[in-house]
């Protein structure tokens, strides 16, 4: 006779995640739906019997845009939050009737980038190509965010009557990792590619 057991451990970890699992299906599923529907593809009227202004009067139009995030550290809240404003209008505008275009990229360019890649050049004079951190180091960071962390629990009276975040943009941007390879790595990039950005023109 076979024995049939079950394992708690993953019953309680798909029980945990249960509901963002549900949300990531959820997501997929519309995002299928509005491919193959092409609900946020826009193309100019193609009627050359009409004037410029009789096609904005039939046709009318919205476009909107906001600054794009550089790459040069990972996407955070903040971005969330500035595209989902745009994003929101751009729902609205199309729901009015309106051709409604909201273009997306990435920056890569500027002397953020530039930043990041003459870092890359002195981190690689740091720690090699293979970007090998000494242990030593690790040690040092690690003691570094544990007192950061133990600052970060310690309320003064004036910081408990105007509670303001501590983290800042770069803290934001580069979250956990303290070095810029770190942050590429984070992203899948392997040693030899990120190397390749010591080169400006290579993050175009």
């Amino acid at each position: 006779m076979t024995q049939i057991t079950s394992d708690p451990s993953a019953a309680d970890a798909a029980k945990k995640f249960a509901k963002r699992d549900a949300l990531v299906a959820n997501e997929k599923l519309w995002q299928k739906e509005w491919e193959e529907r092409k609900v946020f593809e826009t193309d100019m009227p193609d009627d050359t019997s009409m004037t410029i202004e009789e096609l904005h009067k039939k046709h009318p139009k919205w476009m909107g845009t906001f600054p794009f995030p550089y790459m040069n550290g990972t996407l955070h809240l903040g971005h969330a939050f500035s595209v989902s404003k745009v994003e929101f209008a751009a729902g609205w505008e199309r729901l009015k009737g309106k051709r409604a275009l909201f273009p997306f990229g990435f920056h890569v360019t500027g002397m953020p980038i530039k930043a990041s890649a003459d870092k890359i050049v002195r981190e690689i004079e740091m720690f090699g190509p293979d970007f090998a951190v000494p242990e030593e180091a690790d040690a040092a960071d690690a003691a570094d965010d544990l007192g950061d962390k133990v600052a970060d629990m310690t309320v003064s009276d004036a910081a408990a009557q105007n509670f303001r975040g501590k983290k800042s943009k770069v803290a934001a941007k580069f979250g956990m990792h303290k070095y810029q390879f770190q942050v590429m790595q984070s992203q899948g990039m392997s040693n030899a590619e990120i190397a390749k950005f010591v080169d400006a023109n290579y993050w175009l």
